[in-house]
């Protein structure tokens, strides 16, 4: 395990302890009946779960732990939604307090106000807790009409299907795969793209999902293709490579391959990789400088960063997903600031880029203000100049 790692997991951990902590000594004063003692053991019981299946998975739990470690995920992950929700509670009653004590019309919270608070407040988040999780199982298909340059070739017309952010793992698993599969032959694509991180964190587990077997009932004449995520290099990027490959689907880690001799595809390797596995990104013109120079490029790229560099190069279009759009809100008001576009449509010259907010969730299997999506892409050639 690198220092990098060791760093990563104790910033989460002490964050994840903080936080808990300062939601507990808020419930704590209020849990002075039979009832409110069981709620904060309850609570406790939560806050134990996420760390305590991580560690039976480090382990390697075999039999009846595994069981148990997906019940403790599962709990686990779900009140991590609700710990972002009852963090937010927190701060709103410590807020509203300092300002009832700076102006005298506002009424002081005695405990019977801050145990209605709380009661009111943690049905809210329960609430939207529930209505997330079912959120993050119905898909919705986006689709784009894309002018495509067609550079002397005759116009022509394809459809194809983007899906990123699948995270096939413990909230993404064979019902769900199948699902996606059938979602993708009912819209009738000649060619489809996954835009990375494929699986979550473990490419046994997919495997043991039937990510290959699956994937391999996908209709597209012109092929399936892929490029790498953050978490398919952490999950080791040569084992996701195969099991696409048993899948019939090509991935392209800084390749190229003309498809359907309509255009170039090109698979960028995630500008993160070389943080898990040492890879090396090449730029796009290194790429592109031996690729034939009458096709126009369409790239597949996880992360959205650099836009800069496919823009300066006249690609047509470019795809990416890794944000989630925040996936919980206000998530999405972070990933709108860290990156030059969090979610839909952006034009830079000649440049078309679509960020998804992706099929899947990381962590709580729970969307609030975005959605899962799969992207229809007609691509219609011959509209546009290069």
């Amino acid at each position: 395990m690198g220092l990098g790692l060791i760093f990563f997991i104790t910033v989460v951990l002490s964050i994840y302890s903080l936080t808990n902590y300062y939601i507990f000594i808020h419930i704590a004063p209020l849990c002075h009946t039979p009832a409110g003692k069981a709620v904060a053991v309850l609570l406790i019981l939560h806050i134990i779960a996420y760390p305590c299946s991580r560690i039976l998975q480090a382990i390697g739990s075999t039999g009846a732990l595994t069981k148990i470690s997906a019940g403790l995920t599962a709990i686990g992950s779900y009140y991590l939604a609700f710990m972002t929700y009852a963090f937010f509670l927190a701060l709103f009653e410590d807020i509203y307090r300092f300002f009832a004590s700076l102006f005298s019309f506002l009424p002081l919270l005695d405990s019977t106000s801050r145990a209605a608070l709380w009661k009111f407040g943690i049905c809210i988040i329960i609430t939207l807790v529930v209505f997330g999780g079912i959120n993050a199982k119905r898909p919705r298909v986006v689709t784009l009409d894309i002018e495509m340059p067609c550079n002397g070739t005759s116009s022509r017309s394809l459809r194809a299907v983007a899906v990123s952010d699948m995270h096939v793992g413990p909230f993404m698993r064979n019902s769900r795969i199948r699902e996606l599969v059938d979602r993708i032959n009912s819209l009738s694509p000649d060619v489809v793209f996954f835009v990375g991180d494929i699986v979550d964190e473990s490419v046994s587990a997919a495997i043991e999902e039937g990510l290959a077997d699956e994937l391999r009932n996908i209709k597209a004449p012109l092929g399936v293709y892929a490029s790498a995520g953050n978490h398919d290099h952490y999950a080791g990027i040569d084992a996701v490579e195969k099991a696409l490959g048993q899948a019939g689907a090509r991935m392209l880690r800084d390749e190229f391959s003309v498809v359907g001799n309509a255009f170039l595809l090109v698979g960028r390797e995630d500008a993160t990789a070389s943080r898990f596995d040492g890879s090396t990104r090449q730029p796009l013109s290194s790429i592109l400088k031996n690729a034939p120079k009458d096709y126009p490029v369409i790239v597949l790229d996880h992360t959205p960063v650099g836009l800069d560099e496919a823009a300066s190069l006249n690609v047509a279009l470019q795809l990416s997903g890794h944000t989630h759009n925040g996936q919980i809100w206000p998530f999405n008001l972070i990933t709108g600031l860290v990156f030059e576009k969090s979610w839909g449509i952006l034009r830079k010259g000649n440049t078309i880029f679509y960020v998804s907010c992706g099929y899947g969730t990381w962590g709580p299997p729970v969307r609030l203000g975005s959605a899962p999506e799969i992207i229809l892409l007609n691509l219609k050639f011959g509209l546009r100049d290069r």
